[in-house]
């Protein structure tokens, strides 16, 4: 979060128009840098946009067992600064949203906070089995709220696209993970002098 408020002072610094997006989770929200940056943020009316990634679970702890409110996108209030409570699952609320909060800042409003409401189907890592909510919750949200799903459903009942055209799509989106997953993996290791590719000292 500081990071992301420092680069958008240097954006603010050359009055370029740019705007920082800078993502943490509801895990993160209960830290102390998040409030110096908020602080920093407001003070300099810097353009940039909080996006809380709430999983509900932060690594593996229930929201409601580790934070005192639900409501984490007011938790710039006392900072003045706007927060919205976004559908995560819902790709068309996040895209209006993230443009509300852009239009924000690029008008020079200072900061905005998108607490983004979504939830992770596997453990915080794998070594997190994930055992601290049942396998029928995942399933639940995997079955009513998954925003792929959503969208397909979307696109075909608007008639802007058929099963198939949807399932060409899926394909060429496994086959385009397929081969760099093959290349990262078979690949040679490129020569030491490429660390310093596109890098000014």
């Amino acid at each position: 979060m500081p990071l992301g408020a420092g680069l958008a002072f240097a954006d603010r610094y050359k009055d370029n128009g740019r705007v920082t997006f800078t993502y943490f989770g509801d895990g993160a929200a209960n830290q102390g840098q998040v409030y110096e940056a908020f602080n920093m943020a407001a003070l300099w009316k810097l353009p940039v946009i909080f996006v809380i990634e709430n999983n509900q679970y932060a690594m593996g702890t229930a929201q409601k067992r580790s934070t005192s409110t639900e409501e984490i996108h007011k938790r710039g209030e006392a900072f003045g600064i706007p927060g919205e409570l976004v559908d995560g699952m819902n790709v068309l609320a996040v895209k209006e949203a993230g443009e509300k909060a852009v239009a924000h800042c690029r008008a020079g409003n200072g900061p905005y906070i998108l607490e983004v409401k979504t939830y992770r189907y596997r453990g915080h890592s794998m070594s997190d089995p994930a055992k601290y909510r049942s396998k029928d919750e995942v399933q639940k949200m995997r079955a009513e709220h998954d925003p792929i799903e959503q969208v397909k459903m979307r696109l075909i009942e608007a008639k802007q696209a058929t099963e198939d055209d949807l399932k060409a799509v899926d394909k060429e989106i496994r086959d385009i993970v397929a081969k760099a997953a093959d290349f990262a993996q078979n690949d040679p290791l490129l020569d030491e002098s490429e660390l310093y590719t596109d890098i000014t000292l």
